[in-house]
C-alpha cells in the first residue's frame, strides 16, 4: 500500500472569527488501497477496496488543526438511528486528508445515506483494520462519487463506545445487559467489526433472570432461624455432650466421670454442636445455600439457579494520527 504524506496544513481565522480558505494545494499520488478482507466481511463476502487514481486535489475544512495528506483504503459504514449498520449504503473509498479530530475521504458511490454518522474502517501497517466513528459535516458529489469532510465523535456520542459494549447491572430490574440491544450487536459482529469476549459468569434467578441474594439456611425448610447447639468437651475423660447435660446445682459437672466445679479452659472447652432449626426443629450438621431473587421474590437452592454468561464486545479502535506516525 502506498501512502502520500504532505507537510502539516493549518487553517487560519481572521479577526471576525471566520475561517479563511486554506491556500496550500494538496498533491496526492496514485493510491493502491486494499481493505483487509481476512478480518472484515460484508453480506456478499470479503470486502476489498478497488484501486483508485487520484489527481491533484485541494481540500479544506473548518477545523483549526494540523492536517496531513494520507492516502489509505477505507470502508465506510453508515450508522442508522438505532445504532445498527446500514449495510446497503456501505461503500469502499479512499482517505484524502487526516487531522487529529477530522478526516476527508471519498467513496465510490453516489447514494447518500439518511444519516450523517459513519464508522470508518482503515487498514493499519500490520494489516489489521482500525475503526473510527465520525460524523459528516459536508457531503458533495466529486471525484469517486461522494466527497465527505467529517469530524470524530465524542465518546458519549459513539454508538460503539466501551460504555455501550460492556454489560452492567441495571438497578431497576437487577439484570446484566449492554446498552445496545443484542440484535444490533450481532449485526456488527457479523460484519467483523465487534469481537465478543466472555467477561464473567453469574448465577441468576431461574425464573426472571435477575440477580439474587444468597444466604445459608435450614436444609429442610430453608429457614434462616437456625442456631448451633453448644457442646462441652471434658478433657479428663474426653466426654462430649450438650451443655445442659453438664449443668449441676453446684456448677458444671461431668455426667460421665462426675467431676465437679469444672473450669473452662482448664477442665473443658466449648464446641459448636449440631444445628437446629427453630422453625421446623430439624437438626443437622450443615446448612445449605439459598438464593432469593430481589426482583420476583422466588427462592431456590444454589443448584437450581441459572448460570448466565456475561459477554462484552470489543472493537479495534483507531486514532487517526497513528496513520501519520506510521509513515
Amino acid at each position: 500500500m502506498h501512502t502520500s504524506i504532505d507537510q502539516p496544513r493549518h487553517s487560519t481565522a481572521n479577526h471576525t472569527g471566520e475561517t479563511l480558505p486554506v491556500q496550500t494545494e494538496l498533491l496526492v499520488g496514485v493510491a493502491s488501497a486494499a481493505v483487509n478482507s481476512s478480518s472484515f466481511t460484508g453480506p456478499n463476502g470479503p470486502l476489498k477496496a478497488p484501486h483508485f487514481s487520484m489527481n491533484r486535489t485541494d481540500c479544506g475544512d473548518e477545523l483549526d488543526e494540523s492536517r496531513y495528506a494520507v492516502t489509505r483504503g477505507v470502508f465506510a459504514i453508515p450508522i442508522l438511528h438505532d445504532h445498527s449498520p446500514d449495510v446497503s449504503h456501505s461503500s469502499e473509498g479512499i482517505t484524502i486528508e487526516i487531522g487529529r479530530n477530522s478526516i476527508v475521504f471519498e467513496l465510490a458511490t453516489k447514494a447518500r445515506p439518511a444519516t450523517s454518522k459513519w464508522l470508518l474502517g482503515i487498514e493499519s501497517e500490520n494489516g489489521e483494520l482500525g475503526f473510527k466513528t465520525v460524523v459528516s459535516r459536508n457531503v458533495s458529489q466529486a471525484g469517486l462519487g461522494l466527497h465527505i469532510s467529517a469530524t470524530t465523535v465524542r465518546p458519549g456520542d459513539d454508538p460503539l463506545s466501551e460504555d455501550n459494549l460492556t454489560p452492567t447491572l441495571d438497578p431497576q430490574d437487577l439484570t446484566f445487559h449492554t446498552k445496545l440491544p443484542l440484535a444490533v450487536l450481532n449485526k456488527w459482529v457479523s460484519l467483523g467489526v465487534l469481537r465478543p469476549r466472555l467477561l464473567d459468569r453469574v448465577l441468576v434467578c431461574r425464573g426472571c433472570g435477575s440477580l439474587p441474594t444468597f444466604r445459608r439456611g435450614c436444609r429442610n425448610c430453608g429457614s434462616i432461624e437456625v442456631k448451633s447447639q453448644r457442646m462441652i468437651h471434658h478433657f479428663a475423660c474426653a466426654h462430649v455432650d450438650h451443655v445442659t447435660s453438664f449443668r449441676h446445682e453446684a456448677g458444671l459437672a461431668c455426667p460421665k466421670c462426675l467431676a465437679k466445679k469444672l473450669v473452662v479452659g482448664a477442665d473443658f472447652e466449648y464446641l459448636d454442636g449440631p444445628l437446629q432449626c427453630l422453625d421446623c426443629q430439624w437438626a443437622d450438621t450443615e446448612l445449605m445455600t439459598i438464593a432469593r431473587c430481589g426482583s420476583c421474590g422466588d427462592e431456590c437452592t444454589l443448584d437450581q439457579t441459572v448460570e448466565k454468561e456475561m459477554v462484552e464486545y470489543r472493537v479495534n479502535r483507531l486514532e487517526l494520527l497513528d496513520l501519520v506516525a506510521a509513515n
